[in-house]
C-alpha cells in the first residue's frame, strides 16, 4: 500500500517457481495481488505477502536485479562488511520463509555467467551459499530464443525506444542472453567455477 515514489533501483527481482498445486495457487494469488493491490508503476509484492502466500513455492535469488545481488554489488564496490551482513540477512529471511520441504530445498542462491557486473559478484554468491548452507543454481537470462536472434531483438529494442540502430547512445543487450543448451550452460559454468559450477548446473 506504500505509494512512496520508487524508481527501478528500489525494485528487486525474485524468481518464484510452483513446487506443487498449493504453490501454483499461491503463485496465482501473488500475481493477482501484485496487479490489483500492489501495482504502483509496476506490479509488486512485499515480504509480508511472500510470508503469507509462500507455501509450495521455490525462491531463487542472486542475479543482478535481485536483492542479494544489490547488497553484494555494494560489497564489491566498497568492501564494507555491512553490505555482506545485509546479504546474510536476505538469505536468512528467505531460508525461513522458503524452508526445505518434503521434496528438498525451497531456496536457492542463483549464479549467472554472462556479463561482467554479474561475474564479479559470483565468488561472493558462492561464498554466501556456503556460509548459509543454501544450494546454488545456474541460470541464464533469456531475452531472445537463439543466439542468432540477437539482431532481431536489437531492432525491437530500437522500435520500442524510438532509436536508430546507428545511434551509439541507446539501450543494448549482451549477445549472451538467449536460451542456452544444457551443454552450453555446463561449458560456461564448469569452465568458470569447476565442481561448484557442475553442482549448480545439476541443481
Amino acid at each position: 500500500t506504500d505509494k512512496t515514489p520508487m524508481d527501478s533501483k528500489g525494485m528487486r527481482h525474485l524468481i518464484l517457481l510452483a513446487e506443487n498445486q498449493e504453490g501454483y495457487r499461491n503463485l496465482c494469488k501473488l500475481a493477482t495481488i501484485s496487479q490489483l493491490e500492489g501495482f504502483y508503476y509496476k506490479p509488486r509484492v512485499d515480504r509480508e505477502l511472500l510470508e503469507r502466500w509462500g507455501d509450495g513455492l521455490i525462491a531463487i535469488n542472486g542475479h543482478l536485479g535481485s536483492e542479494l545481488a544489490h547488497h553484494l554489488v555494494e560489497y564489491e564496490k566498497t568492501g564494507h562488511e555491512a553490505h555482506w551482513e545485509s546479504a546474510l540477512e536476505v538469505c536468512a529471511w528467505h531460508q525461513k520463509v522458503f524452508a526445505p520441504g518434503p521434496k528438498g530445498p525451497r531456496f536457492y542462491v542463483e549464479l549467472q555467467h554472462h556479463i561482467h557486473e554479474q561475474n564479479v559478484i559470483n565468488p561472493h554468491l558462492i561464498r554466501l551459499a556456503e556460509t548459509v548452507g543454501a544450494p546454488l543454481i545456474a541460470t541464464n537470462d533469456a531475452h531472445f530464443l537463439r543466439a542468432e536472434d540477437h539482431d532481431a531483438h536489437d531492432t525491437l529494442i530500437c522500435i520500442s525506444t524510438g532509436k536508430l540502430k546507428s545511434d551509439t547512445d541507446r539501450m543494448t543487450y549482451p549477445t549472451e542472453l538467449y536460451v542456452k543448451s544444457p551443454e552450453e550452460m555446463r561449458e560456461a559454468f564448469e569452465g568458470a567455477y569447476g565442481e561448484t559450477g557442475r553442482v549448480a548446473c545439476d541443481n
